[in-house]
């Protein structure tokens, strides 16, 4: 489909990990009025599943990949419920993430989501992370954890969002994996991260891109040349108009179906690399936008 015009950089986002980040309130506030999006059934459909938090390990290529499960408690195995990939960034945890991102909170019920724990990248043990590549560990990860929970659960269609190394990870599986057929995703929020780099095979996906202005440790740059990625990947103006959550805005001119997002902040905290508050709010909004 579509090569990146990006230059492949060392990702230093990745070296601000989850303990370098604001765990804040992660996420706004909000309703999450999302029944709306839903999408084909899938095999889990029609089987009763407990809600609630979960730890889960799953085999991938004789690696134990392990991740922790949040299912609403009004659950419904007859409705197709979205699903939200949180990835966490480096020298994070998923259960770190799940503390801060917010997702649960604004999605109010109306999705499930899956914080999956990335192994080392380097000999540091706690140095966690993510392979960008195709042929890479975490795309695997991906692949089985995907097909794992549409075969248990009724799920709908997927999105995907991500902090730091997670954001760059977010691009990755949308440049890899995007698309509206079962297993793909269909938008994206990356918070602080860069990327996609190299050739995208998969299918243009809506995107809302947050950066820090003053970011520190991603430089903005990062993330303008994500938001041109994929404001090109959808055929957008270059024109946009303000939405909320402020100071996010919305590119005109998109292709049917396609929506891309920026949000530039001002945000000082962790020099400038944290969490905004309303990112979540801002993620969900767009997933919901993209049934």
């Amino acid at each position: 489909m579509r090569s990146s015009v990006l230059a492949l950089v060392f990702i230093v986002a990745c070296g601000s990990g989850d303990d370098a980040i604001d765990p804040g309130d992660g996420g706004g506030s909000g309703d999450g009025d999302a029944s709306t999006v839903d999408a084909a059934p899938t095999a889990g459909c029609g089987t009763p599943q407990a809600s609630g938090v979960q730890n889960g390990t799953i085999d991938v290529a004789g690696t134990a990949r392990t991740y922790v499960l949040f299912v609403p408690a009004g659950y419904d195995p007859m409705q197709p419920t979205p699903l939200v990939f949180a990835w966490h960034g480096r020298t994070g945890t998923a259960a770190n993430a799940r503390a801060y991102f917010g997702i649960e909170a604004v999605a109010a019920g109306a999705a499930i989501i899956v914080y999956p724990q990335g192994l080392p990248v380097s000999a540091d043990p706690n140095d966690t992370g993510w392979e960008l590549t195709a042929n890479g560990r975490d795309l695997a990860f991906y692949d089985a954890l995907s097909a794992r929970l549409r075969e248990t659960y009724c799920i709908g269609s997927a999105y995907s969002m991500g902090h730091s190394f997670g954001g760059y990870m977010s691009n990755a599986v949308a440049c890899y994996r995007g698309g509206v057929d079962p297993g793909e995703i269909r938008a994206i929020a990356p918070v602080a991260g860069g990327g996609p780099f190299g050739q995208c095979p998969g299918d243009p996906v809506s995107a809302v891109v947050m950066h820090g202005m003053n970011d520190s440790v991603v430089p903005f740059a990062q993330g303008e040349a994500s938001r041109d990625f994929w404001r090109g990947d959808a055929a957008c103006d270059t024109a946009s108009m303000p939405i909320d959550p402020s100071p996010c805005v919305a590119y005109t001119g998109c292709d049917e179906d396609r929506t891309v997002r920026f949000c530039a902040h001002a945000d000082t905290a962790f020099g400038g690399h944290g969490w905004p508050s309303w990112a979540a709010r801002a993620a969900w909004d767009l997933f919901v936008a993209t049934p």
